[in-house]
């Protein structure tokens, strides 16, 4: 890679590189992987992962389409007013956990939408296939005993008429 980004992304191959597994977040991913992010200083989570974090994911979450660079309310604070506004919303420890409640609810919730079917819908549809492999392969032995068939009375008639030929035939064995 070349130009401005270059230089980022060779940092970013080299800290991938010579970070350790310590030095790595604890958490586990949705798929079950071990996550990838470093780890914040002094803890053993990602920004993403750690609890004393989550104010800031609800607060970036709820900021999500907003352009940066228009005003706000959160903008329109004054100095005093924010800092106000910052001790009125420190989450205790209650709502800490309320906060990564509402999270895992929000995850469970998404991974329902993409939960496998119920075990009786899939005998349902586990049933509906057998039957549908049953009526074809039914029909397939229906036209393979149509081919036999066919197959069959074409040998009969071949061999009744060499028999005949051959009971026609001088010295031939006219009978039994």
């Amino acid at each position: 890679m070349t130009g401005p980004h270059a230089t980022r992304e060779a940092t970013r191959e080299e800290q991938a590189l010579t970070q350790t597994a310590t030095d790595r977040c604890e958490a586990t991913t949705r798929s079950g992987a071990g996550c990838k992010n470093g780890a914040l200083p002094g803890g053993p989570w990602c920004h993403g992962h750690s609890p004393d974090r989550a104010e800031d994911r609800v607060r970036i979450a709820s900021a999500g389409g907003r352009a940066r660079g228009r005003p706000t309310t959160e903008n329109a604070f004054s100095v005093g007013e924010k800092e106000q506004a910052a001790r009125n919303a420190a989450l205790t420890r209650e709502n800490i956990s309320a906060a990564s409640l509402a999270t895992l609810i929000n995850t469970r919730a998404r991974q329902v939408k993409d939960d496998p079917p119920t075990i009786d819908h899939q005998r349902a549809q586990d049933a509906a296939r057998d039957a549908d492999r049953r009526r074809a392969w039914a029909e397939w032995h229906r036209l393979q005993a149509g081919r036999h068939r066919a197959t069959l009375t074409d040998l009969i008639a071949r061999h009744e008429a060499e028999a005949e030929r051959l009971s026609l035939m001088p010295g031939g064995g006219g009978g039994s």
